[in-house]
C-alpha cells in the first residue's frame, strides 16, 4: 500500500510539474496557472505532441530569462535602457547612493563604498555594431540534431521570436538540413499567433547539412522581404565548408548591409570544433564551454 501511494504521489508531482512547464512554455499569459478553458485546451494540445512536450522543458525557462531581464532594465538619461553596476563614477551614481552625503552618520560609509568601488550606478551599454533590427534565425534540423539538440535549438528560436515580437520586429526562421532542403516562416509584429509558434516548433526536416542554402536564403530575406535591417543567429551541430565563391560572396554582402551573424555550435560531443563558423560568424557560443541558459541570456542581452 505504501508503495502504490508513493507512486501516486510521485505520478501527480512529475504531472503537476509538465504542466506548468507547458504553460511557462506556451502560454500568452504564463504566470496564470489557473485551471482555466484556454489552459486546459494548450495543456490537451501540447500533449499530444512529443516535439512541443521536449521543447516544453526549455522554452518556460528561456522566456524566465527574457522576463528578467526586462526586471532588471533601468530607465536612464534619455529614454535609453540601462542595467544597474558597482562602481564609482559619481556622474552615474543612483540618487538613492547620492543622497548618503547628506548626512554625517552615512557619509563615512559612502565614502568606504566609494574606495572599494561599490557605488550603485548606471552601467553604460557599450556602441553596437548597427541598431537592433530584425532578426534572422537559421536552424540546423539535420538527423543528427534529432532529440534534445532539435527541442533546445527550437526553444532558442522562439525565444528570439518572441523578443522581436515584443519590440514590434520581424522575425524569420529558416530551418534547414541538406543542399536546398529548407522551410522559411516568417512572423511580422503583433501577427503571431500561439498556433503559428507551435507549428514552425513541430517542423523537423532530416537529412544532412548544408550551410550555404540557408544563408543564400537569409541574404533573400534581405532583399526582397524587408529585411534589410537583420542580423542572424545560426544554430548548428554540424560541420559545412561554404565554398570560397560563397564565403566572398557573404563577406561582400555583410559589409555592404553591416549586417552580424551569431553562431551557436552545438559541440558537447567535441569541444572545440568551430572552424566552420569561423569564416561567417562574428560571434560564437559553443554549448562545450557555456549552458544552455548562458548562452540564451547573452543572445537575450545582445538582441534586446
Amino acid at each position: 500500500m505504501g508503495e502504490i501511494v508513493a507512486h501516486a504521489v510521485s505520478a501527480a508531482a512529475e504531472r503537476a510539474g509538465e504542466t506548468e512547464q507547458i504553460i511557462a512554455a506556451w502560454s500568452d499569459d504564463p504566470a496564470c496557472m489557473e485551471k482555466s478553458e484556454v489552459n486546459m485546451q494548450l495543456l490537451a494540445l501540447v500533449r499530444e505532441s512529443a516535439a512541443l512536450r521536449e521543447i516544453s522543458k526549455y522554452l518556460g525557462r528561456f522566456r524566465e530569462i527574457i522576463a528578467q531581464g526586462r526586471r532588471n532594465g533601468y530607465a536612464y538619461g534619455r529614454g535609453e535602457k540601462y542595467s544597474l553596476e558597482l562602481g564609482n563614477d559619481l556622474s552615474r551614481a543612483l540618487s538613492s547612493e547620492l543622497s548618503m552625503l547628506a548626512s554625517p552618520k552615512t557619509l563615512p560609509l559612502f565614502l568606504q563604498k566609494y574606495q572599494r568601488r561599490q557605488i550603485k550606478q548606471y552601467q553604460r551599454r557599450e556602441p553596437v555594431y548597427k541598431a537592433s533590427g530584425d532578426i534572422i534565425c537559421c536552424l540546423d534540423e539535420s538527423s543528427s540534431t534529432a532529440g534534445e539538440d532539435a527541442a533546445w535549438g527550437k526553444a532558442v528560436a522562439l525565444t528570439l521570436l518572441e523578443i522581436a515580437g515584443s519590440c514590434g520586429r520581424s522575425f524569420a526562421l529558416v530551418h534547414f538540413s541538406g543542399q536546398d532542403n529548407f522551410r522559411t516562416d516568417v512572423f511580422r509584429p503583433s501577427t503571431c499567433t500561439t498556433a503559428d509558434r507551435m507549428a514552425a516548433a513541430e517542423c523537423f526536416l532530416g537529412g544532412g547539412t548544408n550551410f550555404e542554402s540557408p544563408m543564400r536564403e537569409a541574404l533573400r530575406l534581405m532583399e526582397q522581404e524587408g529585411f534589410e535591417n537583420a542580423d542572424v543567429v545560426f544554430i548548428t551541430d554540424g560541420v559545412c565548408v561554404l565554398p570560397d565563391t560563397f564565403r566572398e560572396e557573404l563577406a561582400k554582402e555583410q559589409a555592404a548591409r553591416r549586417f552580424t551573424v551569431t553562431g551557436v555550435l552545438l559541440d558537447q560531443g567535441s569541444p572545440g570544433m568551430d572552424f566552420s563558423l569561423r569564416a561567417f560568424c562574428q560571434n560564437i557560443y559553443r554549448t562545450s564551454e557555456l549552458v544552455g541558459d548562458e548562452i540564451v541570456r547573452r543572445l537575450v542581452n545582445q538582441k534586446t
